[in-house]
């Protein structure tokens, strides 16, 4: 007998139904019962509208439509990577408007949103500097560059709002988060601590409201202040769910040496990793196409979780940007099939699965022990015993993109 549940295409709001949710089981996410492991892209932009805050461009309604039907169809991509800043609430802490846009469009076309929080950099946040030592010390407890809300708040506020909505992959504190000192410098002892203090803080907040995502920290794992060496695992080691690697300035390399470290320290902690960002400029064609598919080979085969590319535009226009008709998109598409993570169209927006991933690391689905832990958000749970029910969800997911901004 297979219970069923039903979601309407519309319903995003989903109250139970803990399969509808991306989940960490080991070092692979799941949704339901199925391994998901993924591609996708980069889409910074989409969260820009007119009126409202705009950083990279703006896109109109159709455009928007047009890029994430291109995207799914093109590369089966299924994930993309956006800022969900306090820039874009435009002074209003109550203003979600811009997130929900970009969510709706992505979920129109089975994609999910990693909803980056706060960018290391001044990019997208005009009125912040570089974030120093001195704020992950405690300066993100206080408002500041004219937010309304401390960062802290700001998150809390977030998690609260979106508790519900599975169209979020994961949250993610901050973009490619260091912690040098005001001159530049680092005091890797004091940024560990600093940054390990901070990880632990924000988990806390966003789980105390939040069980239903998982959160990233975000950082680009090449060694940056805070992170150089074991440090990454020690971040990475307490309420933190998911790891994180950044690859640029490597293009004929398929495996970074840094790469290979972190998916070994992620694999010891038993949490997945997630290539958030990965560049190559556009000039070199196929051979770029050749190059990503050797690096998607070693990633994969190495252990990792998902691969999003920097980033997908609504034209070639240069730079890393991967628009449509490049050779790029075809082995996206690719490795999504091979994945499993391309989505193929489902009468009434609904894909079935056999409910809860196994536990203690076994592919099984539904092969659930009494009292055995299921990493979901960094929640502990308890299964019954037997196969769980089948549910009925909804899989939206999202992607988009423009050129990068450091």
């Amino acid at each position: 007998m297979i219970a069923v549940t039903a979601v309407a295409l519309g319903d995003v709001r989903l109250a139970s139904a803990s399969g509808a949710f991306v989940r960490a089981v080991g070092t692979q996410f799941y949704i339901g019962g199925t391994p998901f492991r993924f591609v996708g892209y980069d889409a910074y932009q989409t969260t820009s509208t007119s009126p409202g805050y705009q950083c990279g461009g703006v896109y109109t309604d159709a455009e928007m439509d047009q890029f994430y039907s291109e995207m799914q169809s093109a590369s089966g991509a299924s994930v993309a990577r956006v800022w969900f800043f306090q820039s874009y609430q435009a002074g209003n802490p109550a203003n979600f408007a811009q997130y929900d846009r970009v969510l709706s469009f992505a979920a129109a076309h089975g994609i999910r949103v990693v909803a980056t929080l706060e960018n290391q950099w001044t990019a997208c946040e005009p009125n912040h500097a570089y974030r120093d030592i001195t704020w992950y010390q405690g300066g993100y407890r206080s408002p500041d560059s004219g937010y309304p809300l401390s960062y802290r708040d700001f998150v809390h506020a977030m998690a609260a709002h979106y508790v519900g909505d599975p169209r979020i992959a994961m949250w993610q504190l901050v973009n490619e988060g260091e912690a040098k000192d005001a001159s530049g410098n680092c005091n890797e002892a004091a940024a560990a601590q600093a940054m390990h203090a901070f990880a632990e803080d924000m988990a806390g907040v966003i789980k105390s409201v939040d069980t239903n995502h998982l959160v990233s920290l975000g950082t680009m794992g090449g060694g940056q202040c805070g992170a150089v060496g074991s440090d990454y695992a020690t971040l990475h080691s307490g309420g933190i769910d998911v790891c994180e690697f950044h690859d640029y300035n490597n293009d004929a390399v398929a495996m970074v040496a840094n790469l290979s470290l972190r998916l070994a320290q992620c694999k010891a902690l038993n949490k997945p990793l997630f290539m958030g960002e990965a560049g190559i400029q556009s000039t070199s064609g196929q051979a770029r196409a050749d190059e990503f598919s050797a690096k998607l080979t070693a990633f994969f085969g190495g252990g990792g979780g998902g691969y999003l590319i920097w980033s997908k535009h609504i034209t070639g226009d240069g730079g890393y940007s991967v628009g449509p008709g490049d050779p790029v998109e075809g082995v996206m598409l690719s490795w999504a099939q091979r994945l499993g993570s391309a989505q193929a169209p489902v009468p009434g927006g609904l894909i079935v699965t056999d409910g809860d991933p196994a536990p203690n690391s076994s592919n099984t689905p539904g092969a659930h022990v009494a009292g055995a832990r299921v990493s979901a958000g960094g929640r502990n749970s308890t299964a019954a015993a037997g196969s769980p029910p089948a549910i009925l969800e909804v899989v939206p997911l999202s992607e988009w993109l423009l050129h990068r901004i450091r």
